[in-house]
């Protein structure tokens, strides 16, 4: 994926205090847990990683929940987005008819078609880690939301 803006890509932004830098690293286990897979990951800077990863649209609450359990401080902006994301998924799909049998008794044709018809959703997630008196600064100075 070019490092250019495109429409089709969730840019996300968050901090991460210093001293909390291995959740990086723990990034790349927790993210494809969730059922994402990890397109790059890189550090582009001295202080900063970058993330691009892609996501079926109907795991989004799980892949927010998992960025912000490793301690990212996400943006307003990226919350925003994320929040409307998860509130809106439901209204694109009808969820409760998304099952996929057993995986015992699928096949699969059935397992890919279901594959298939869901929303992939791709995100390049920057990550500036921050000193503590930084960190701070940029949270005070910034309104937070709250899924």
């Amino acid at each position: 994926m070019p490092d250019t803006l495109s429409d089709d890509v969730l840019y996300l932004t968050a901090l991460l205090p210093e001293e909390q830098s291995m959740a990086v690293p723990r990034l790349s286990g927790i993210i494809p847990d969730c059922g994402a897979w990890i397109r790059s990951r890189s550090y582009v800077q001295p202080g900063a990683a970058r993330f691009v990863f892609e996501f079926p649209r109907d795991i989004c609450i799980e892949i927010y929940s998992a960025l912000v359990s490793v301690g990212l401080q996400l943006t307003p902006a990226s919350h925003q987005l994320l929040t409307e994301l998860c509130r809106c998924t439901p209204h694109v799909f009808d969820l409760s008819s998304r099952n996929l049998p057993a995986v015992d008794v699928a096949t699969l044709d059935a397992a890919t078609r279901y594959i298939c018809s869901l929303e992939i959703i791709k995100v390049q997630l920057q990550i500036w880690m921050v000193n503590e008196a930084d960190l701070k600064s940029h949270v005070t100075a910034l309104e937070c939301f709250a899924a």
